[in-house]
């Protein structure tokens, strides 16, 4: 962004929303935030050398229960320039057992982290594996966002480089100071949503506002291979797969990316997700509605935003009323609607400075997030009724699926 382009707006100009269907309000709310303000009180960030061996890395994933790790290059002084994530470990699993079975191995579907370990990519570091990737013209660079941008602008790059996490940059020291997820952002918009927006627009369904995945859904069944639906998650554009009953499409269960970590405790991919998904529930059986998160595919968009934060998902499925499936909503949906594409113009302007805001440390917890949310609003409030009578105060696909989808 140039200073030619900018366009400065002063504090007096309106930032609530200016009409029932205002669909920038979200937008402006992260527009004028830094992404200092959706600082977590704690969190976890697990940083790997590129000199370590891969199998290593891949136990340490395991170990740390954790989706990804940030990759530091020690030949540039330890600055952070990768992300290793379990979709590395997907791609390290399938190639290992297609390289066996296309030589003949007898028992090519048995992997566990000693065996990975005696494997040629195993005994790769990661800089070598992601030279190998790089070579297969698939390696990501890093792509991260200074701590003093507006949380608009890290929700515009999730968009536009399809990505999950950012790690959020001091501009002091160069050094990651948090991972800003999708998940983040929601709670970041409920927050605040929950008590200043009431729009119109929110008590649409998704359908009608075209949000999610509503044709054309990819979906497995509990007796597909394990290996087809990780081959789903690797190619296909997805992170996760509806697992539903043969006959009825009804919805039983949810496949992840993160859940393929099980693998390492099963070692062996010729298994059905019926067995692989055996694993996330070790510690008891889990009840129908504990597996399956869910709305009616009627149901309201702000009751699918409800959902998705209270549960701590990534997605949710839209059911009927007998539980088949009609429609996938993910985090990444509902942000690209919510602020993403009413919000794209404003990245060229230059927000006010809230005088007003409270500024803190960055150990924020949710509460603390919630009492300056609130502050923020009842000032916005406030400038909103001192303001020009002009503008007037609310009033109190990509994929999708069909009933036949593919058969995997």
């Amino acid at each position: 962004m140039t200073a030619s382009k900018s366009t400065t707006m002063t504090e007096s100009d309106e930032v609530l929303p200016k009409s029932p269907n205002d669909k920038e309000a979200f937008a402006r709310l992260l527009w004028i935030n830094q992404c200092y303000e959706a600082m977590p009180s704690s969190s976890k960030m697990v940083v790997f050398d590129q000199g370590l061996m891969m199998h290593k890395a891949f136990n340490g994933l395991l170990a740390q229960s954790t989706r990804h790790v940030l990759l530091s290059d020690p030949d540039l002084g330890g600055k952070l320039d990768g992300i290793l994530s379990v979709t590395d470990f997907i791609k390290v699993m399938l190639k290992i057992y297609r390289e066996r079975a296309k030589i003949g191995d007898k028992e090519p579907t048995e992997l566990d982290m000693t065996q990975i370990a005696n494997e040629e990519i195993g005994n790769m570091t990661i800089r070598q594996y992601r030279e190998l990737v790089k070579n297969e013209g698939q390696l990501r660079s890093l792509v991260s966002v200074d701590a003093s941008g507006s949380l608009l602008d890290a929700a515009c790059i999730l968009a536009e480089h399809r990505v999950h996490r950012i790690p959020v940059i001091d501009p002091l020291d160069g050094s990651a100071l948090f991972i800003l997820t999708h998940k983040r952002i929601l709670k970041f918009l409920w927050l605040f949503g929950k008590h200043l927006a009431p729009l119109e627009y929110l008590h649409k369904s998704p359908k009608e506002l075209g949000i999610g995945t509503w044709s054309g859904i990819r979906v497995v069944f509990p007796d597909t291979q394990l290996v087809d639906c990780l081959d789903i998650l690797l190619n296909k554009g997805v992170s996760g797969l509806p697992v539903v009953e043969r006959e009825t499409f009804k919805v039983v269960d949810m496949y992840s990316r993160f859940d393929a970590v099980g693998i390492a405790l099963e070692n062996r991919l010729d298994i059905t997700v019926q067995e692989a998904l055996a694993f996330k529930s070790q510690g008891g059986p889990l009840k129908s509605d504990e597996r399956v998160v869910s709305v009616r595919d009627n149901e309201s968009f702000w009751k699918a935003v409800n959902v998705l934060v209270d549960h701590n998902v990534h997605r949710l499925c839209a059911v009927n009323e007998q539980g088949g499936i009609e429609g996938v909503i993910s985090l990444s949906d509902v942000i690209n609607f919510m602020v993403v594409q009413p919000g794209k113009h404003l990245r060229n302007i230059t927000p006010p400075k809230k005088h007003w805001a409270r500024h803190h440390t960055g150990d924020m917890n949710d509460k603390e997030l919630r009492e300056i949310l609130l502050t923020n609003a009842a000032n916005f409030e406030q400038e909103s009724n001192s303001s020009s009578a002009s503008g007037s105060a609310l009033p109190s696909n990509q994929n999708s699926y069909s009933k036949h989808p593919p058969h995997h």
